[in-house]
This record gives C-alpha cells, structure tokens and sequence, in this order.
C-alpha cells in the first residue's frame, strides 16, 4: 500500500526515487546519474543483524523492482548487497540473512552467459564480489566498531542509553560489478559497473537507513543498446513495531530526534545530502501526530561558490492523521513552497503507557522543481 511516494509494508514504511538525467531523450553524461524524482516505484528492504544492546553487527540490502534493465526489457535479478569484505557469491540464507559461497572457476559452465540467447544466467552475474578489500578503520579499543567492521560496516556508537538523542549509526560503501559479464577475473576494477552506499541509524526498537544504488543497465553483452548508468536512492523506517491494539485512546506524547535525506535544487542537477532536527507531538484523543522538522541543512561543508543557490526551506510543522494500520500516522505535507508526503509509525512494546521510539519517510516537490526525499528517527521525551 502506499500513499503518495509513500510505501508502507510489513515492518515500516519507505520512500524511493530515481535519478532523471538518465531519463531525458538525450543524456549527454552516460556514465553519471543525476537528479532526483521521488516515485512509488521499486521496493527496498533492510535486514540487519544486532546484539542485546541493539548494536548492528551485519545487514543485509535487498532492492528490487527499480527498472534496472541489464537487456534493455526485464528486470535484472534482486539485488542482495551485505557490504562484505571478502571475496564469493552472496545468496540468502535459510535464517532471512545473507551467506557467502565460493565462486566457480573461471570456465566453469556457471559462467556461460549464451551469447546467443542472453537468457537463463543473470543470476549467475549478480551479487558477487570479485574483489576482496579492507576493513573500514577503527579505533583498536572499540570492540564493538571492530567487530562490525569485519563485515564491512564502520559502527558510530549514540548517546542514546545515557538519556541523550543520538542513535546508533553504520555506515558502508562498495563498488560492485554487478552485470559484469568479464567475471570472475577479468573485470577491469572494483566498481566498474556502480557503487552502492548505506547508513542506518537506531535506537532499540526503530530504525532509520538511507541507500543508494548506481547500475549500469543496457549492458551489451546481455543485448542491451546503449549502455548507461542510474541511480536510485531511498529511505527505509523499520523496525519492532508497537502492536495497534495497544495503542492508548487519550493522553499525548513528545517526541525528539533527527532527520536525513537528499535533495536536489530542480530535480535534474546534483544531489545534496540534507539533515534536520526533528519533534513530533502525539495527540492520542485526536488520533494525529504534528510533525515539526527545523534546522534544516545541507550536510556536508561546501565552498561559497558551490552553494545551490535554491535551497530547503529551514523548517515546517504539518499534521498527520492516523492512518490504517492505527500504529501509523501518514498524509499530505508541505515544507515551504514544496508539497509531499510523510508518514511514520511507532516502535517497541509501550512504555508509561505510550510507544518508546518513532521512525519514518518523507517526499516533498515544489512546483520550481525542488525535490527532496528523506527519513527520520526519534525518542519519547518527558515533558
């Protein structure tokens, strides 16, 4: 189900959008991406594995439906991304997380990609990792960034079990060579066709995680034209969700975090990552949730010169009905000149009688072409 740009599923809700330089008639820049269109298209989930304190040690990202077409016509195979170190094969366990095979020799039948049919083996030439690489850098004394960092990730401890609001963080990147019909050794370089990147951010309960995705598609050697690269970006809010019955019918509750995303001062030129402090006040008796998003900016330190000279406006406040299930608020919202999309829902078993943590997405377009996509994450505060 979704609304808007919107997609609620099982455990959260998401946001994705497209880049749009690939979509114009002629792009000038096939080996780029850029611009940002947020669509209800494509599906993106985030598996993660954490310990008892809620420190991630392993994820797992499965997008698929993004019209990443390796032949120019079909979908390429899901793709299943766990940021390892190590050279193999990823494939999906019986427990939901990823495991890592061996990949054949080179002149095994696995790789005959039937130059003459371009069927039957895309599988073969997705999710693998040809090249093995280092681990992130850690502090020695930080066993818990050490131990996440043998599975790729750089681990960011919060202060959030100390009373304060900042969550838990993970981040990675790698190049991949999904589609790559050279394997398994002679691709040219890591990440000769794309990258992928992922943080999440969390509490005990609640989960926030941002992607990207860049992919060549119309790959020749699968029958494709004219080869070129896209990209795809989203936010995921997931997590253990507060059960709808138990939701109270009266009473109200404060709510304070942060907020991440990208936008794009026209929607076709260069994306900027953005950040914002966060509230949401909960009316239980109204059955809405107002959402304040405040101090918003760019997210990374640019000369004078390279300041977009169209921005975010800094802040906004809308309301957001509850919606069905009834641990979800979503509706309309604007946000300056700009109009979307937002949604959240609540997280953990109820604590003083109302849900612990909240996470959840918005999409927003100004009628100037100004898009922006985003997730957020906060904590219940006594008031």
């Amino acid at each position: 189900m979704s609304v808007g740009a919107i997609q609620l599923s099982k455990n959260g809700l998401q946001t994705i959008s497209l880049s749009t330089t690939d979509l114009l008639p002629n792009n000038a820049n096939t080996a780029e991406a850029f611009g940002l269109l947020p669509t209800n298209e494509g599906f993106a989930e985030l598996r993660v594995l954490h310990d008892a304190d809620a420190n991630v040690r392993a994820v797992d990202l499965l997008l698929s439906q993004l019209k990443l077409f390796w032949n120019g016509r079909s979908e390429r195979p899901r793709i299943v991304e766990n940021f390892g170190l190590k050279r193999g094969r990823v494939q999906l366990g019986e427990q939901g997380m990823s495991t890592l095979v061996a990949l054949p020799p080179q002149g095994d039948t696995f790789w005959d990609n039937n130059a003459s049919t371009f069927t039957g083996t895309q599988n073969n030439y997705a999710n693998n990792h040809y090249f093995e690489r280092p681990a992130p850098a850690c502090d020695s004394t930080d066993s818990i960034c050490v131990t996440a960092a043998n599975n790729g990730l750089r681990f960011l401890a919060g202060n959030w079990r100390n009373g304060g609001l900042r969550p838990n963080q993970i981040n990675a990147t790698r190049l991949h060579d999904d589609g790559a019909t050279q394997a398994p050794d002679q691709i040219p370089f890591a990440g000769f066709k794309g990258y992928r990147d992922l943080w999440n951010w969390n509490y005990q309960y609640a989960h926030v995680a941002g992607w990207v995705t860049k992919d060549t598609i119309n790959i020749q050697e699968w029958g494709g034209g004219t080869e070129h690269n896209k990209e795809r970006r989203g936010t995921i809010a997931f997590g253990l969700l507060t059960d709808p019955a138990s939701l109270p019918s009266s009473g109200t509750a404060l709510y304070r975090g942060y907020a991440r995303g990208w936008y794009s001062p026209d929607g076709q030129t260069e994306v900027y990552p953005i950040a914002a402090d966060m509230e949401v006040t909960v009316d239980f008796s109204a059955r809405q949730a107002t959402l304040r998003l405040f101090n918003v900016r760019i997210d990374e330190v640019l000369p004078a010169n390279m300041e977009p000279s169209v921005k975010l406006a800094i802040g906004s406040a809308n309301v957001l009905p509850f919606g069905t299930p009834s641990n979800t608020a979503i509706g309309g919202i604007t946000h300056g000149d700009a109009a979307g999309y937002a949604g959240l829902r609540f997280f953990g078993p109820l604590n003083s009688g109302t849900p612990p943590e909240l996470a959840g997405s918005f999409s927003i377009k100004g009628v100037s072409g100004i898009t922006a996509i985003g997730g957020f994450i906060a904590r219940r505060v006594v008031q």
